[in-house]
């Protein structure tokens, strides 16, 4: 009966006409359900609504071969949910792939991916239906896994010496500290990259469960370099293959204030280019918690703003020193054995605020205090020295890094799905 109805409405009404009501159709469907989306992301239906979405979609069957995926709390295509699934996509292997993105990330980063609004009613939905999960942050206390579903928990830290978690809790919000212990408790697998943060997930995380002692899926790409990557990154930045690049991404700070990034870059550059005869650029990766407030710095063609490029992996490949503080990517870096070099002129403050795994002026990498002594560090670097206190220290926490971790990450989801 349906299709007599179709063929009779397609003789009658003229295709212009057809196309026209199409659209209408389309665009108040697109209307209301952006609606919707709205009334929950900016707070108008509660909590419970979001609860109530998480139990209603459980009357669609969970399917075995969905995997669904957020970083950094819908930050872009990038970290180590990123090489996880570009394993698989390596391997050809039969997952329906699902990426919740903020709305103003919300492109088609890879056409093997499905990419759907953060916190909308379709990751929702796309979110109860997933054998898998996968994130590197913590889960809202509203969210709620199926018995049948599988939880991997990949983190967004190297090692890192900065104290997390449980060790700073008088220190995070209420409502972090709830999420935090909910989502260590629907966590099935926290992913690890050595002892030392695989201890750390047991006396800081509140977490007992499962670990993979494998490294970190996003270092596999430092340790398997595609020349590719550089040429990317060049280009979008329009540096010149004859041009050195200094990184600079110091990590946030607890007030969100931005006094880190207020530096001499022109007189760092102009020193080390007498020093070395060759032509430097800045570029400037502010983290993903304050990057929105990038615009305050006085960018140009030598001083670059990086802070919205989606891998902060692909410009550690790229540059030839890194400028940090107290962030874990200068673990990363020096796995590639290149110098970084740490720029800590408010150590007493932030020591109060956050305090260290290790002591800060022990470790490989040369240390500053003012500004006058970071450029001093760099046109006097010792990088022989620099290698051997390097060893010492991978040595020390017992890092892996043979460059599998997301191999062996993927393996895990095969034996949990049995797709292949």
């Amino acid at each position: 009966m349906s299709n007599i109805i179709v063929k009779i409405y397609r003789k009658i009404v003229p295709s212009f006409l057809r196309r026209f009501i199409y659209y209408v159709r389309h665009g108040i469907y697109l209307f209301f359900t952006s609606l919707f989306d709205n009334f929950i992301n900016y707070h108008f239906i509660n909590y419970h609504f979001k609860l109530f979405l998480y139990y209603f979609f459980r009357i669609f069957p969970i399917q075995n071969n969905k995997i669904f995926i957020q970083n950094f709390y819908g930050n872009g295509y990038g970290d180590n949910p990123k090489y996880i699934v570009e394993n698989i996509l390596s391997r050809g292997l039969n997952f329906k792939l699902v990426w919740a993105v903020k709305t103003k990330l919300l492109k088609d980063y890879h056409q093997n991916i499905s990419f759907v609004l953060y916190k909308s009613i379709r990751s929702i939905y796309e979110e109860v239906t997933a054998k898998i999960w996968i994130d590197n942050c913590r889960k809202h206390h509203y969210v709620r896994k199926r018995k049948a579903q599988y939880y991997i928990q990949t983190w967004h830290g190297i090692i890192g010496f900065k104290k997390v978690e449980k060790d700073i809790e008088d220190k995070l919000s209420e409502n972090y500290i709830i999420d935090a212990k909910y989502d260590s408790m629907l966590a099935d697998l926290f992913i690890s990259d050595s002892k030392f943060t695989s201890q750390l997930y047991r006396s800081s995380f509140w977490y007992n469960g499962d670990i993979l002692e494998c490294g970190s899926p996003r270092v596999d790409i430092l340790i398997n370099q595609k020349q590719d990557i550089k040429s990317k990154v060049r280009k979008n930045y329009n540096i010149t293959e004859d041009i050195k690049i200094i990184l600079y991404a110091p990590t946030f700070r607890n007030d969100f204030n931005t006094d880190v990034y207020n530096i001499n870059y022109e007189l760092l550059l102009k020193t080390i280019e007498k020093h070395t005869n060759e032509t430097w650029v800045f570029l400037i990766r502010m983290h993903p918690n304050i990057s929105d407030k990038s615009g305050f710095i006085e960018y140009n063609d030598k001083i670059i703003n990086a802070s919205n490029y989606d891998d902060i992996q692909e410009l550690l490949i790229t540059s030839d020193i890194l400028i940090t503080d107290y962030s874990s990517c200068l673990y990363e870096f020096a796995i590639m054995n290149k110098p970084v070099f740490l720029y800590i002129n408010d150590y007493e403050q932030y020591k109060d605020e956050r305090d260290f795994y290790f002591d800060i002026f022990s470790l490989p990498f040369p240390y500053a205090i003012n500004f006058n002594d970071l450029i001093q560090n760099i046109i006097y670097f010792n990088n022989e020295s620099y290698l051997h206190s390097l060893n010492d220290f991978f040595m020390k926490v017992d890092i892996v890094k043979d460059g599998n971790a997301s191999q062996e990450v993927v393996d895990q989801i095969i034996s949990q799905t049995n797709i292949k």
